[in-house]
This record gives structure tokens, C-alpha cells and sequence, in this order.
């Protein structure tokens, strides 16, 4: 008489019945993947209870038909290969999760097909041949020569997906390739168990083992994703990246960049605003039929979709644009989301994940700019890469080796008549010595974390200036300090070093802000300034009129001087709401104790009105261009003698 042990068998049904509840508490989305997986916990549950039952009947055969016990054991068989058939689709599905080119697939999936078939076949004449199993004229039960045939098919099919993962390990993820090195090891050697102890019953064992280590990988893809969305995150993104450019395959990617999204939290709450980003990243995820969302920041989402030509992907494009300036009505909610749109399509194997962060970067930067918010990432939009990209290189370049250049642009003083206080600013030179514009890399130097140096060599440079005895009919030099420079707790201890190193008047250094500086850390600010305050340095507020400053700004700090934006100026000389305008601010500002300086001045009529207006100081082209410190000295010592004479 047959004896088996059961107690794996009972242990490994256990650990199935746990492996399905946990897999049910924790309510995973009903994807395709997640219902293979269900039918490979089911079936091999069935399996290993089936065998429980089959070892029961054979034990108990005077009391059961013979045709029961065939038919258990021949269902046990197939089903025994079913699971292990279902399970290496699974794996070969996950294996394609990141491959748009799904023939091999279906290859596999025939391969797998046709070996189960043969096996139906061979189930079937067991029943007359028993090449599997069979019973003898007293009811015992037998093992056929072929009993192992299962074993095989199981053998063919790791193999098949070995040799695959091998000639694919580009395209397949890391949560995967870890599968696939712990899986086909660990099946070997529990069917070599298996075949070494067949009374020990353990094919339960191997099914566990497997189902195991698939929900380690599905644990592995949490970590994975957005907590919020249930999309993807920026690390799975960055993974998808690499996967698909490993893989030389092409792709579309599409990312929404939300502006000002914290007006939506304000509005409805919190709650409501998660809600909102929740369906923004569903609606994009089945915007496409083969797209993966991902939630790469805070606010910004991408579309991943396979490239299958232009003519497709401008009308993905096109259609993700549309939407998002349509409403989000969600309940009682109605909003039109403000968004920038950047686009990539990648068809080139020299690109790499790092590479195409980069551009999306940029074509989101970019996208700002643009009126319609839109940038596809093209040859055009490459070259304005390399170009910022060089110009960023050059700054850091100049910084190290002090290269950068301080100009001055003298600012006239309208009750003397003389040029009497200037602005120090920062210029740049390129490779072939032609002067960049101060509009192109200073704003690259803000969002570069490199103001603090440029702002450095300026404050030196004036310093050393206001040391020097030729620059005595100076009353003041201003220096723009950039909210980089001015956070910084070192501040302090520059000025105080360069005012030792270069003594001079503290009075004569006058220190520009704008209001957005300021409203950066409002407490911060002040006490800086009233530190600079007391070692004697003056403070002028920059830009007034721009949109950022409010008089508020003016009364709560303490600004000796008052700028006039040149935006106030540009119209001034048309008349109208405009004189009256600027007519008022400068009273005020005189009323307040604030000399007022008008920036932007380029005509005659203009500086005539402005100084009939009792404007205190006239800062313009009009007057004097930048120039380097040798002519300003120069420009200093003309003005001088012409007055004198």
C-alpha cells in the first residue's frame, strides 16, 4: 500500500489561503497582470487540495469507485501543469511589461499551449496505456514510466523564459531580473527534492515558492508607486526609462506641468485638490491604450506611450492639450487647470534616461515662455539646450577663474547736475570675447545656485571702488543683491571682511532690493537689514512699480531710496494717467524721506519732465551707458573740471 506524507502538502495550502487574503486586504487595482496572478493563487490552492483529496481516495480505495480516483488523479495532473502553465505566461508577461514588441509573446504563449495540449493528450491515454499512472486489479496505485513528464514541461518552460531574460536583460526590471534569479533555482532544486523523496509530497511546496517570490515582486512595484495616484512614481519613471531606451525601443512621452495648483487647495481643500490630481493621472493613463502614467512631482505628470509615427503622436499631443484646458468638474468642483506641456519623442539609441530627464527639463522651462505653453523637444529646441547649457558652463567657468567683469552706469543727480552715484553691474564675456547679455545669464545664474558668486564679485569690485581715492565724488555706489545672497547667512561676514579689506564709508554703499526679495522671509530680511543698518550701509528698494512692490514694502523697511521701474517711465512722456501717476509717487516717497531715482530714461523730453517733476536722480541711457570702472573714473574726473570751470 501507497503511504505519503501530507503535512507539506497541508502546510503549503495554508500559506496559499494567507498569500490570497493578503491579496485581497490589500485591493490592488483589477489589471491584467493582478487577475493572472489571482488565477495562479486559485488554481494552485485547487492543485494542492486536489492532491490532498487524490491521497485520501487511494488511501480509502475499497470505499470509492476506481473511475473516481482515475478521474481525480488525471484532474490533479492537469491541473498541476495548468498552474505551472499559467505561471510562466505570468512571468513571461511581467518579463514583457517593458517590451512594446509583443510577438515573442505570442510566441510563447503558443509554445506553452501546445505543450499543455500534449500533455491533455497524454492524460487521456494514460486512462488505457497508464504511461502516467494507473491502478492494478487490486486498486493500488502505480507510477507509469512518463510519471516525470510534468517535470519536463516544466523544465522546457523555465528554459524558454531564461533564454529570454538573458537576450532581453536590457528591457526587463530590476524587481524582474531578481525573479528571475531566484526563481528557476529555487524550483530546481525542490523538484530534484521532489524526485530524491517521492513519498514526500511537495509539489505544493514548489507552487508556494513561486507564488511567493511573484508577490515579492508585486510588493516590489509599491514601492514603486505614487502613494496618491496609484501611478507611477519618479523612480519608477526613471526605471521605465532606462528599460526602454536599454531595450532600443521607441516611445512618446508626453509631461504636464500644473501651475499655481495651491490656489485649488486654498479654494477647495486639501482633500478635494488630492482627489482632482488623483483623476488627472487616471484620465492620462487611459488617455492611451498602451500609455503609463507617472506622477513625477508634486504636480507634474508624464505619459509614456509606444511611438507608432508622427501623424499618431501629434494627435495624442493635440489631445492631452485640449483636455487640459477644459474644466475638471469633480462633485461641486470646477476649475481649468493653468498647464505647460513639454514633448519628447525617442527614436534615437544614443539617448540615455539621464539625457532625457534633461530635455524634458528644459522643454518645460521653455514651455513657460511660449505662449501656448508648448514645447516639443526638436533639433531647435536642442540647440537652445546647448546654447544655455554652454552659457551655464561658462558661468561657473568665469566664477572659478574670476572672469566676470563689473561695468558701472553713472546716475545723475538733477539739483547738482552731476554724476554723483552709479549702479554696479555684473557682465560676461564668451569664449571669442563678445559680450553676453545680462537678460540671458543672469536668470540661468538664479535657477544655478551661482548669484551668490556673481554677487560676490560685484560687492568686491564696489568695495574696492569706494576705496579708492579717485572715486571720492562718488556719494554711492548700489549694488543688486539677489535673493540667493541675501538668504545666505554669510552676508554678513562678507560685507563686514570687504569693509575691513577695503575701508571706506559704509554710507556710500547702497544695497538694491526688489519687494519679491523680501517677501521671501519677511523676518529674515529685516533682521538682516537692520545688521547692515547699523554698520552704517544704506538700502534702495529696485524696480518699484513692476507688480511685486507696494508701499507697504516702502514703510515697513528701511529704503533711503526709492527706484522707479523704466515700465513707469516707457509711457511717461505721453502724458496722461501716467504723470499723474508718477507726479504722486514721488511726493509720496519725498513725504516718506525717500530720494526717488527713475530708471529706463532714453529721451530728452523725458528727463525734462521728470526733473520738473522732482525726481532726485535720473538713471538712463540718455544720460550714460554701463561702462567699465576705467571710464567711469574717466567720465567722473570730465564731469568734475566741466562743472569747475
Amino acid at each position: 500500500m501507497n503511504k505519503w506524507f501530507l503535512s507539506a502538502e497541508l502546510f503549503s495550502f495554508i500559506i496559499i489561503l494567507i498569500l490570497m487574503l493578503n491579496f485581497y486586504e490589500r485591493r490592488w487595482k483589477d489589471f491584467p497582470k493582478r487577475k493572472i496572478y489571482n488565477y495562479c493563487l486559485l488554481i494552485s490552492a485547487g492543485t494542492i487540495l486536489l492532491n490532498i483529496i487524490c491521497v485520501y481516495l487511494i488511501g480509502h480505495v475499497n470505499f470509492f469507485p476506481l473511475w473516481i480516483n482515475i478521474l481525480c488523479n488525471s484532474a490533479y495532473f492537469l491541473l498541476i501543469v495548468l498552474v505551472s502553465t499559467i505561471i510562466a505566461y505570468y512571468i513571461m508577461y511581467l518579463l514583457y511589461e517593458h517590451i512594446y514588441q509583443r510577438r515573442g509573446l505570442q510566441i510563447f504563449k503558443g509554445v506553452l499551449a501546445f505543450l499543455y495540449a500534449v500533455f491533455v493528450l497524454m492524460i487521456l491515454y494514460n486512462v488505457k496505456s497508464g504511461i502516467i499512472f494507473y491502478f492494478d486489479e487490486n486498486g493500488t496505485y502505480h507510477r507509469g514510466p512518463l510519471i516525470n513528464s510534468g517535470y519536463v514541461i516544466m523544465g522546457i518552460q523555465l528554459l524558454f523564459l531564461i533564454v529570454f531574460t538573458v537576450r532581453n536583460v536590457q528591457s526587463i526590471s530590476n524587481s524582474m531580473l531578481r525573479v528571475m534569479r531566484i526563481l528557476p533555482p529555487s524550483i530546481i532544486l525542490l523538484t530534484i527534492y521532489q524526485l530524491l523523496f517521492p513519498d514526500v509530497l511537495f509539489n505544493g511546496g514548489i507552487l508556494v515558492t513561486a507564488n511567493i517570490i511573484l508577490l515579492v515582486n508585486f510588493q516590489n512595484l509599491r514601492i514603486e508607486q505614487d502613494t496618491l495616484t496609484s501611478s507611477g512614481n519618479r523612480n519608477s519613471f526613471v526605471q521605465e526609462l532606462k528599460l526602454k531606451t536599454g531595450g532600443l525601443q521607441w516611445f512618446q512621452i508626453i509631461v504636464v506641468s500644473i501651475h499655481k495648483f495651491g490656489s485649488v487647495n486654498q479654494r477647495y481643500g486639501d482633500e478635494k485638490g488630492d482627489e482632482l490630481l488623483y483623476y488627472v493621472a487616471k484620465w492620462l493613463e487611459k488617455s492611451h491604450a498602451s500609455g503609463i502614467s507617472f506622477r513625477i512631482s508634486n504636480v507634474e505628470f508624464a505619459l509614456m506611450v509606444p511611438f507608432t509615427g508622427k501623424e499618431e503622436a501629434d494627435k495624442l499631443l493635440e489631445y492631452v492639450c485640449r483636455r487640459f484646458k477644459e474644466p475638471w468638474i469633480i462633485g461641486d468642483m470646477d476649475v481649468v487647470l493653468d498647464s505647460s506641456f513639454a514633448e519628447i519623442i525617442c527614436t534615437d539609441g544614443k539617448w540615455n534616461a539621464t539625457d532625457i530627464i534633461a530635455f524634458l527639463n528644459f522643454s518645460l522651462a521653455l514651455a513657460d515662455t511660449k505662449k501656448n505653453r508648448i514645447v516639443r523637444f526638436d533639433e531647435a529646441a536642442y540647440k537652445q539646450m546647448e546654447y544655455r547649457n554652454r552659457i551655464i558652463k561658462l558661468m561657473q567657468d568665469s566664477a572659478r577663474r574670476k572672469r566676470f567683469q563689473v561695468w558701472y552706469q553713472p546716475i545723475y543727480q538733477c539739483n547738482s547736475g552731476k554724476f554723483s552715484m552709479a549702479e554696479a553691474l555684473i557682465r560676461m564675456k564668451d569664449e571669442e570675447g563678445n559680450m553676453i547679455s545680462p537678460a540671458i545669464f543672469i536668470p540661468l545664474a538664479e535657477q544655478h545656485g551661482l548669484m551668490r558668486e556673481i554677487s560676490k564679485v560685484v560687492l568686491e569690485n564696489t568695495c574696492r571702488l569706494l576705496a579708492d581715492p579717485a572715486s571720492e565724488k562718488l556719494r554711492a555706489v548700489s549694488v543688486n543683491l539677489s535673493m540667493q545672497q541675501f538668504l545666505s547667512s554669510e552676508i554678513l561676514d562678507d560685507i563686514g571682511r570687504l569693509m575691513k579689506q577695503y575701508p571706506f564709508d559704509p554710507a556710500r554703499l547702497k544695497l538694491e532690493l526688489t519687494e519679491r526679495v523680501l517677501a521671501e522671509d519677511i523676518p529674515q530680511m529685516h533682521y538682516v537689514m537692520n545688521e547692515l543698518n547699523k554698520m552704517g550701509i544704506r538700502f534702495s528698494l529696485d524696480d518699484f512699480g513692476t507688480g511685486y512692490s507696494n508701499l507697504s514694502t516702502v514703510l515697513s523697511s528701511s529704503f533711503s531710496c526709492v527706484k522707479l521701474d523704466r515700465s513707469l517711465i516707457q509711457e511717461y512722456s505721453k502724458g496722461g494717467k501716467q504723470i499723474s501717476i508718477v507726479t504722486a509717487l514721488v511726493d509720496l516717497f519725498h513725504q516718506m524721506g525717500c530720494q526717488v531715482v527713475a530708471e529706463g530714461v532714453e529721451t530728452e523730453e523725458q528727463a525734462a519732465q521728470l526733473i520738473q517733476q522732482g525726481v532726485d536722480w535720473i538713471q538712463g541711457f540718455y544720460y550714460a551707458k554701463p561702462m567699465p570702472e576705467e571710464a567711469l573714473l574717466k567720465l567722473l574726473r570730465a564731469d568734475s573740471e566741466i562743472k569747475d570751470c
